[in-house]
């Protein structure tokens, strides 16, 4: 049993072979988190956790990156704005993680079995730019500070960049304290 299974959460999906969680609940031991953040990995059990502090601030990173290439989102600017005051490092908090686990986490990135692998950005870079995208195409409620501001936010949006949280399909069973985040029973 991983630390995780003590609280209530849900699985999110997976990144690699690591598990993404939403608590429903928050969370103080092993590692820190509300029910505001994810966490990448459960903790003592399981994968060492990597909790990231800020959904809104991954959000505004991922769209600071996209605005440049879609001209029609410009005016965004000033709405992302007040969040572009912390960098990735300052947005991820790792709990209990060797220098091992560092670099096989490095490794994974680059991994040939992710859709987007890590090619060109520095590690936190790519973990806070992918978890941006998903949050603002897959769970815009855990952003609504900014997505509520955005008008058609998906409409100019053609491709993914970072797409690698592997959601968990419909009925599958998942061992989660709380169940598959997107399909309900």
């Amino acid at each position: 049993m991983s630390h995780i299974d003590s609280f209530k959460h849900e699985l999110v999906g997976y990144l690699g072979i690591i598990s993404v969680y939403h608590p429903l609940e928050d969370i103080d031991g092993d590692f820190i988190c509300t029910t505001n953040q994810l966490v990448i990995g459960g903790g003592s059990g399981e994968h060492p956790a990597l909790v990231i502090e800020s959904l809104v601030h991954a959000v505004a990173l991922f769209l600071k990156e996209e605005i440049p290439n879609i001209k029609k989102l410009k005016h965004w600017e000033s709405i992302i704005a007040p969040y572009l005051n912390k960098t990735s490092s300052k947005l991820l908090t790792y709990y209990e993680w060797t220098e091992e686990t560092h670099k096989e986490f490095a490794e994974m990135s680059k991994s040939d079995t992710l859709p987007c692998q890590r090619m060109r950005h520095e590690i936190d870079d790519w973990v806070i730019l992918g978890i941006g995208e998903f949050v603002f195409f897959s769970l815009p409620h855990l952003a609504n500070e900014i997505m509520s501001q955005l008008d058609n936010p998906y409409e100019e949006f053609r491709h993914m960049r970072y797409n690698n949280i592997m959601v968990v399909p419909p009925n599958f069973p998942v061992y989660s304290n709380g169940g598959n985040m997107f399909f309900k029973k």
